[in-house]
């Protein structure tokens, strides 16, 4: 009996490994977490459905957040490191099984790259890595997500990372 149950808690444990390895800003925090110049911004499931409620006399932000789970942000205006987060989220990216680029940019003073993780022709996960004179920023959107309707809502956002990929979908 001994042995079946440390088969299990083996199981269990690689099991636990290998689905938070795919977690991109887990493992980024796990990194970098202790990092005093990161910013980190955690918006759960039952925000999102608070938040839901809340805008529902706006019907173009009720439909733009209703699929949405979560959103995580990591960011940072340190200069000094911001390239450094860069390359470490960027290659735990590069590692993450199901991320598939969109989009992904290299020029002197930007850097950007946009992935998603689709299943069964949904886009379940939207992650935006950026690095430029302003920051570092790496987002992660999961849930049932429209990019129509997100991109249609974040017209009225000023956020440049969205712009990026507003262009990216107007390119399709």
């Amino acid at each position: 009996m001994y042995k079946y149950k440390l088969i299990g808690l083996f199981i269990w444990i690689n099991v636990s490994v290998s689905v938070s390895a795919q977690d991109v800003i887990a493992s980024f925090l796990d990194k970098h977490g202790k990092d005093d110049n990161l910013e980190v911004i955690s918006i759960g499931k039952k925000m999102m459905e608070m938040m839901c409620n809340l805008v529902s006399d706006n019907p173009d932000l009720t439909e733009a957040i209703k699929g949405l789970e979560t959103i995580r942000i990591v960011s940072s205006k340190d200069q000094d490191v911001n390239k450094e987060y860069y390359n470490s989220a960027r290659k735990l990216l590069s590692k993450s099984k199901g991320l598939e680029e969109l989009f992904s940019m290299d020029e002197e003073d930007e850097e950007l790259a946009i992935m998603i993780r689709e299943s069964k022709g949904d886009v379940k996960e939207l992650i935006l890595l950026s690095e430029q004179a302003e920051g570092f920023s790496l987002i992660s959107i999961s849930g049932t997500i429209d990019l129509d309707v997100l991109l249609k809502y974040s017209e009225g956002l000023n956020i440049k990372e969205m712009n990026q990929l507003r262009l990216v979908k107007h390119n399709q």
